[in-house]
């Protein structure tokens, strides 16, 4: 089994994302491009991300402390790596706060389900299948991890799968665009 080209985003496609979110100015829209940017430079899922809180932000070592609901071990806090250019993004979104939830709307905490809106509302405006949901995301950082590092264990760690088996099910097999790339110009 592999991941179907549908469920992530290509580079072109994050780019787009990412550019469409990050030229709105208004309150929402500086929510939304944060909301992206995690989504897609951390790979948690929507419940995770709807959980985190400014403390779990570690800025001076560029990490987040993650509480995971795991399936087969029980619950379990992990430790998730980020650039430090997304930790100085986190920063300057957070501002003056110094704790509660990362994500805020007019009516306190957004919950996982306010956190898709937001999520399908960016998807729309960049013009992207409209099927892209915050999961999208966990498997567009898989597929471009792998790409970039060819390390299996590092998608696992990162996306919190309990079995080296569950990823390499998922990611490890060829992706559609490698399999593009090999085939143009093949008889030039």
């Amino acid at each position: 089994m592999s991941i179907d080209r549908t469920k992530y985003l290509n580079s072109k496609e994050v780019g787009r994302l990412r550019e469409v979110t990050k030229a709105r100015t208004t309150k929402t829209g500086v929510l939304a491009w944060m909301l992206v940017d995690f989504a897609l430079l951390t790979g948690l899922r929507v419940s995770e991300i709807a959980s985190v809180k400014i403390e779990d932000i570690d800025f001076d070592r560029s990490l987040i402390h993650i509480h995971r609901l795991k399936k087969r071990n029980g619950d379990g806090d992990d430790i998730l790596a980020i650039s430090v250019e997304f930790a100085a993004h986190l920063r300057s979104f957070i501002g003056s706060r110094d704790s509660g939830s990362l994500f805020i709307g007019e009516r306190g905490p957004l919950t996982a389900q306010g956190l898709q809106r937001i999520w399908y509302k960016s998807v729309r405006l960049a013009g992207l299948p409209k099927e892209l949901s915050i999961h999208s995301a966990r498997h567009t950082i898989a597929v471009h991890l792998l790409k970039k590092t060819g390390n299996l264990r590092q998608v696992q760690k990162q996306l919190g799968h309990a079995s080296p088996a569950t990823t390499a099910n998922m990611y490890a097999d060829v992706s559609f665009e490698d399999m593009q790339d090999g085939l143009n110009g093949l008889y030039q």
